[in-house]
């Protein structure tokens, strides 16, 4: 077998596995040094036949997926009409039903989301309220439960956190995994979503999908919420594995 076919082999079967597990059980087979390896999962995570979870960490492709929802016709309409209009700085789009998936008990949403820097965030509110869409600036908690009807398709226009990792998915650019996971927990508006569903969203999450786990720290430390995340992350871990 070649290289990459062992190391394929030896990850059958394993939620994850590291670089020093290779070495320790493969290593004489190999006959490789750790850079060597690394360049080896490196090919193989580009190949889409591992995935990288964190630094030196790894899981076989087939474990996980990768979530990158296709956008719907509107929200990719969204996306590029903003994009266009200020083609310097960050957009990012998503929707109500992505989340569907998480949820233990079903809870209507069909909200599109946009994300834009907080100096044009208002402008761009504005300009979707001149063509008549129902659209709210930042809304919270006692806004949305008093006069929001999430069943009703309107449009949330919200912050985006600076260094916020972000993805592509035909075209437009959506949020990774990890940022929608930490945003659930901290945001004002997906209060619902909080509590004793964020751990039922977690559990679902990482037991169906390929998390970045050094992802996932980086930007909960940016929203100083990676204390109170990453036990609950943890918690759902230990439970799958």
């Amino acid at each position: 077998m070649t290289v990459k076919e062992q190391i394929l082999e030896f990850s059958k079967g394993r939620s994850s596995f590291t670089v020093s597990q290779i070495l320790s059980e493969l290593g004489d087979t190999l006959g490789l040094a750790r850079p060597r390896i690394n360049w080896y999962l490196s090919k193989l995570a580009e190949e889409r036949k591992l995935i990288r979870i964190a630094r030196g960490i790894y899981q076989p492709a087939a474990e996980k997926r990768i979530f990158a929802p296709a956008p719907s016709e509107d929200v990719a309409t969204l996306f590029h009409q903003f994009q266009e209009r200020f083609p310097e700085i960050n957009v990012c789009v998503y929707e109500g039903p992505w989340f569907f998936q998480f949820l233990h008990h079903i809870a209507s949403n069909q909200v599109s989301y946009i994300e834009v820097e907080k100096d044009v965030a208002e402008t761009v509110f504005h300009q979707l309220q001149d063509q008549g869409k129902a659209v709210y600036l930042r809304p919270d908690k006692e806004l949305i439960y008093k006069y929001i009807d999430l069943k009703k398709p309107v449009i949330f226009v919200k912050n985006l956190i600076s260094e916020s990792p972000l993805q592509r998915s035909s075209g437009v650019q959506i949020p990774t995994l990890e940022k929608l996971l930490v945003d659930m927990y901290c945001d004002e508006d997906f209060y619902y979503l909080q509590g004793g569903e964020y751990y039922r969203i977690m559990h679902y999450a990482r037991s169906k999908y390929a998390i970045n786990l050094s992802r996932l720290q980086r930007y909960a430390r940016r929203r100083n919420a990676e204390t109170k995340i990453m036990p609950i992350y943890l918690r759902c871990q230990n439970d799958i594995d």
